[in-house]
């Protein structure tokens, strides 16, 4: 491993044995999924299977016991498929909920949910956005009343994905005022929950997006993950890994339509000469390059000092995340721009690519929200800095 390539042998193997899954398992369907718009379970269970989902846990789960770096060779690969929204949805499975079991889970909740879900037995996910609470995670108004030996959860969740082929849901929910928030682990065949797909997004067609709802939900108390009361904390360290696996596969997604539009841009012939002659396409090309090194650079910082920090390293993953979905969204709109009319048509993959991009910059936190956090560390005003260390996650 060195400061230029932070991948080591085995590191590579896991990529090779990943991209021929990918090759098999995933590019013959894209289109089948894509057009169907739908989410097969059947891909879970072969990727949990195949050890894809744990690379990065503890071993004694089931995982791989290997670093960061495996996730990113493998959220790498899975983005040369091109298809964001079953990306998003297998995202949402391993990267979301499950590194919070792993953190704070009991031995019987890792045994019983984070077992079977690296195995792709079972699907979970991570119920925070509400229909008037996004990134503002303190206005979450789902609510769990101490009811002495059980809690009694109502109100509802946006937007979440995996939402209606969930098994099982992390869930934050409000136990007190302000900031008072705890996760609950929620099986999702409680009496009175019910979710209901949503099927009229822009892009991300692949992924199963729902929106849930609790009524009278009975939930155990031995459904309590970490401390009671320290939701917030977690909900905030857990941010900082979603938004690394964002500004990766954002990198990974510029890239791809980069190496469509050089190839493009060679075949395609205007007045005589392939448009790869023209300077203003050659230019266009060159300034996707460097977005594309800078976004890679960026993002691989946030992933070193991650893993170095922790939770401490939110102030490199928030500049990451800001720059690096801005800039994918910007190159893979030039990789339209050079493809012309083929660029809007479905044939060459880059009207998908454009509409899956455009969420980069809302997801796990908009671009606005992570230039308010990095303006508040800029002007020292981040108060929160021994609670987030403290439910470092």
């Amino acid at each position: 491993m060195s400061s230029t390539n932070p991948f080591t042998e085995e590191h590579e193997l896991l990529r090779q044995s990943f991209r021929q899954f990918v090759e098999t398992e995933i590019k013959p369907n894209v289109k089948y999924w894509e057009e169907n718009k739908i989410c097969e379970a059947e891909v879970f269970k072969k990727m949990g299977a195949q050890g894809f989902f744990g690379v990065s846990f503890p071993e004694e789960y089931g995982g791989s016991g290997m670093d960061m770096w495996a996730a990113v060779a493998v959220s790498e690969e899975l983005s040369q498929a091109n298809i964001g929204g079953l990306a998003m949805s297998l995202y949402a499975h391993t990267y979301l909920p499950l590194p919070v079991i792993s953190a704070l889970g009991t031995e019987e909740q890792k045994l019983k949910y984070l077992v079977p879900a690296l195995k792709g037995e079972k699907i979970a996910a991570l119920g925070i956005t509400e229909p008037g609470a996004g990134s503002d995670v303190g206005g979450i108004k789902t609510i769990a009343e101490d009811k002495g030996d059980h809690f009694l959860v109502n109100g509802s969740k946006m937007f979440i994905t995996n939402g209606t082929m969930a098994d099982f849901i992390v869930l934050a929910v409000r136990t007190g005022e302000g900031h008072t928030l705890s996760l609950l682990i929620f099986d999702t065949d409680t009496p009175g929950f019910s979710a209901v797909p949503i099927h009229n997004k822009l892009g991300m067609h692949s992924s199963d997006t729902g929106q849930l709802f609790f009524e009278n939900c009975k939930v155990p108390k031995s459904a309590l993950l970490g401390e009671k009361d320290f939701g917030f904390y977690y909900i905030m360290s857990n941010f900082q890994e979603e938004r690394l696996i964002a500004s990766i596969t954002g990198t990974a997604a510029a890239e791809a339509a980069l190496e469509k539009a050089k190839k493009y841009a060679k075949e395609r012939e205007a007045f005589g000469r392939p448009i790869a002659k023209f300077q203003v396409i050659r230019h266009k090309i060159a300034k996707m390059a460097i977005s594309v090194e800078a976004c890679r650079s960026l993002s691989y910082r946030a992933v070193a000092e991650y893993i170095e920090k922790g939770p401490g390293a939110y102030k490199i993953v928030s500049i990451a995340k800001a720059f690096v979905c801005e800039e994918a969204f910007n190159v893979i709109n030039e990789a339209l721009q050079i493809h012309g009319g083929w660029g809007y048509m479905e044939d060459f993959g880059i009207a998908r690519s454009f509409r899956d991009i455009r969420l980069m910059t809302v997801g796990a936190g908009t671009t606005e929200i992570m230039h308010e956090i990095i303006s508040k560390i800029e002007m020292d005003e981040v108060r929160h800095d021994k609670q987030l260390l403290k439910a470092r996650v």
